[in-house]
């Protein structure tokens, strides 16, 4: 299914969001598969999309792996071609179209934007996340508890690291989750269509 955002109907209204206008609506599923691209919101781009976001690695434990919202450019594999929303739940599919892959919401002392995947353990997934219809784009916005304007893309300070998507950095640089020196920057997250058949 192709994405046109003339026919991107919201269908819930954020509620009482101080970031939020009232003409901004969140959609808490997306009726077709997305990937994410971080766009710079402080200088200028070179395309309207944005850097191409994948999942990247941040280790793993027996029975789960982990993993981190990351440039493509820093980590040049893409084992996750397919996001989904299902009622607030972002979920990941490999490329075998399976479904074991949630994303975490952010929150105080460890806000990146993180995965896990496990086929034995199953965990609440966090609903908070929904996808906010903004006239300044093309695509749908991904935002956290109905607040899309905090993400900011953060450059590894390790050679070979990974450049890596986190939330809030107000709350980071007071906290031992990153220095308080990083050079991040502000983005949205576009949910860019793909054209694989919807999964549930």
């Amino acid at each position: 299914m192709l994405f046109n955002p003339s026919n991107f109907v919201a269908t819930l209204l954020i509620p009482g969001c101080a970031l939020a206008v009232t003409t901004l609506n969140a959609s808490a599923t997306l009726g077709h598969n997305f990937t994410l691209a971080a766009l710079n919101t402080t200088f200028s781009n070179a395309n309207s999309t944005g850097a191409p976001l994948v999942l990247g690695s941040a280790g793993s434990v027996d029975g789960e792996s982990f993993h981190l919202s990351s440039t493509y450019y820093s980590y040049p594999f893409d084992d996750y071609p397919a996001l989904s929303l299902v009622n607030g739940n972002l979920r990941a599919f490999d490329r075998e179209g399976n479904w074991h892959t949630n994303a975490s919401a952010p929150f105080m002392g460890y806000e990146a934007l993180s995965w896990a995947t496990s086929t034995f353990y199953s965990d609440p997934a966090s609903t908070a996340f929904s996808a906010i219809n903004i006239p300044a784009s093309i695509y749908p916005i991904l935002a956290v508890n109905g607040v899309y304007n905090l993400w900011y893309l953060c450059p590894s300070d390790m050679r070979l690291g990974q450049d890596s998507v986190y939330y809030n950095t107000t709350s980071i640089a007071s906290s031992k989750a990153y220095p308080a020196d990083i050079n991040c920057y502000s983005v949205t997250l576009n949910m860019v269509p793909v054209s694989m058949s919807p999964m549930s």
